[in-house]
């Protein structure tokens, strides 16, 4: 199935259930940086299959040329690839201009939610906006941040960004069992956070990722380096269209606008 297909097929899916989007409480978009599609298992990643396993996913997504963390991000939040969002390099500081586009964001404070962004590099303030309510980086405490904020009454839209994996690959390898075991590390760190929002009903849960790699490298040409997973769970509505088909990490903004609209 081309990328065409999937976007028809997507929108047909998500135009159909419309109608539940204004009853959603949460919407958290978790990206796990440097995340390889083929590391996601029962045993290693239990909270993460098991969204697998009641929502819908591929793991046959593609991240942006150059697959790097700052690109890639971007594309997710506007939508656009580096050619067109004007962002293609992977370098940001504190003081140096921010995105002038619109975002995720912009969707969600349109359509009534609370809006928090959690990162763990600070270079993703690049994608700060007047649309996001709270912004907060910490390499160790940004699920804890994510959680607190989901805690608090109203509706709450949240990305959550998490580090680890990008750190070990490039210094024990993609898919090594230093890499699979931050990964476990990951996925139970995570588990709080996604049995909240469960608890707590009427959400949507996205679980994906910007990158991955081969060997000790990524950001380079090679194939595994643009793979990437895209999983999606809600209690209010179904995306088994979407099972196994394409993704491209320009997609996420249009996927979101459809189901908040």
């Amino acid at each position: 199935m081309n990328k065409r297909t999937f976007t028809c097929i997507l929108i047909f899916c998500l135009w159909a259930v419309a109608s539940n989007a204004a009853s959603l409480k949460t919407v958290i978009i978790i990206s796990i940086d440097a995340l390889h599609p083929a590391a996601l298992n029962a045993g290693t990643t239990p909270t993460i299959y098991g969204e697998m396993r009641q929502g819908a996913y591929t793991l046959d997504g593609q991240s942006t040329n150059p697959p790097l963390t700052l690109v890639s991000h971007t594309a997710m939040f506007t939508g656009l690839g580096p050619d067109k969002s004007g962002k293609s390099d992977n370098q940001w500081q504190p003081g140096e201009p921010t995105i002038e586009r619109r975002t995720i964001f912009n969707s969600a404070r349109q359509n009534g939610f609370q809006t928090g962004f959690y990162s763990s590099k600070q270079k993703l303030g690049y994608l700060v906006n007047e649309a996001v309510d709270v912004y907060r980086w910490s390499r160790d405490d940004a699920i804890d941040l994510a959680e607190a904020f989901v805690r608090k009454p109203g509706r709450h839209f949240v990305f959550l960004h998490v580090s680890g994996l990008d750190f070990v690959g490039p210094e024990h390898g993609w898919l090594s069992p230093e890499y699979m075991e931050e990964l476990s590390y990951i996925d139970e760190y995570l588990t709080p956070l996604i049995q909240l929002v469960k608890e707590q009903k009427n959400y949507l849960i996205i679980i994906t990722s910007d990158h991955a790699g081969h060997d000790k490298i990524h950001g380079s040409q090679h194939p595994d380096d643009f793979r990437l997973p895209f999983v999606i769970h809600s209690d209010r509505m179904k995306f088994g269209s979407i099972q196994n088909s394409k993704y491209d990490v320009t997609d996420l903004k249009g996927i979101l606008n459809r189901i908040l609209q």
